[in-house]
């Protein structure tokens, strides 16, 4: 009995080292407690874009496997501990990593049939997230992405607060699903952007490749993209309408473009918020709605990109510490 139950370990252990796409005929041979745990343990195996974070995962993984399997051939009473309890143990210590590279799960899982959300945000940079079925999400600054701990069993649906580019994979027809306060945009497989900051007038869908319906919440409306059509939703007006777009203004912002085509001066102040981590407060309530076209490609600086700006739109301002204040 002991040696089979450490076989099942080392063939858990094996699945979860080698990271492989097709387990079906090596998790047959374990018993249903056995899957169940492999399961678990493959569902908090997250994984983020900061290097450092990305060592001390490696260093916890590395931990975790001399703790479950390191001591299974040794007599004791310590060999003879549930493994669901060192499972939520070694959960603990994967929460504790996450908040260092500003990804949080709250409420750390009693039972295993509970649900949790897991949250990506990216406060200061564009960040790649990765999805349980592969699907990849790029995160705009100021962005976060949630998902719920059971994200690919019944449904693929993530909130998203901020924007970003997704390149969805087709799963066995589950369709995926980017709910935003006004909007739900639902796709099978396809590549699209969408951009969603609360502070804005705006949510815009831009679809790159295949196909997405929009579900208006407020208006009850659903309408279909086209490849290189963008639906905007008003949230003034509740209604969305639909162009074709210049995909340097959807997208540019991916490769650290700033492109501006008739924005108001407050929300590029946003944008450039966002861009440089700082805070603009305008005192000049004139030049709030004042609109702005033209592209920063250059990596120019904030003090550059005002003064181009004050080319087109009359205005002062000064500068403490990383508050700037514009008269």
């Amino acid at each position: 009995m002991k040696l089979q139950q450490n076989n099942d370990w080392d063939t858990i252990a094996r699945l979860l080292a080698d990271n492989e796409e097709d387990n079906n005929h090596s998790l047959s041979d374990l018993k249903d407690e056995d899957r169940q745990l492999f399961n678990v343990m493959k569902s908090i195996k997250l994984d983020c874009d900061y290097d450092e974070a990305y060592r001390i995962k490696n260093e916890v993984l590395e931990k975790t496997y001399r703790k479950m399997f390191g001591n299974k051939g040794k007599s004791g009473a310590g060999n003879n501990r549930n493994p669901y309890v060192i499972l939520f143990s070694i959960a603990a210590s994967i929460a504790i990593l996450l908040s260092i590279s500003n990804i949080y799960i709250y409420r750390m899982v009693e039972h295993t049939e509970e649900i949790s959300q897991v949250v990506f945000s990216s406060p200061n940079a564009i960040s790649n997230v990765i999805l349980p079925d592969s699907s990849v999400v790029t995160l705009n600054a100021g962005s976060t992405i949630t998902y719920e701990t059971d994200y690919n069993k019944n449904q693929r649906k993530v909130c998203l607060e901020g924007e970003a580019y997704f390149d969805v994979r087709p799963a066995d027809g589950k369709i995926f699903i980017v709910s935003t306060d006004m909007v739900e945009v639902k796709v099978l497989g396809t590549v699209f952007n969408v951009s969603a900051y609360p502070e804005n007038g705006e949510i815009t869908t831009s679809l790159i490749s295949g196909s997405v319906q929009l579900d208006n919440k407020r208006a009850k409306e659903i309408c279909h993209l086209q490849p290189g059509q963008s639906a905007v939703y008003d949230k003034e007006t509740t209604g969305i309408e639909i162009n074709y777009y210049d995909s340097e203004y959807a997208i540019g912002w991916m490769t650290g473009k700033l492109l501006f085509r008739k924005k108001p001066f407050s929300d590029i102040c946003k944008t450039l918020e966002k861009k440089f981590n700082c805070t603009i407060e305008v005192k000049n309530e004139e030049i709030h709605k004042k609109l702005f076209t033209g592209k920063f490609l250059n990596d120019e600086t904030l003090p550059e990109i005002l003064s181009i700006i004050q080319i087109n739109i009359l205005f002062r301002y000064k500068t403490e510490n990383n508050h700037i204040t514009i008269y």
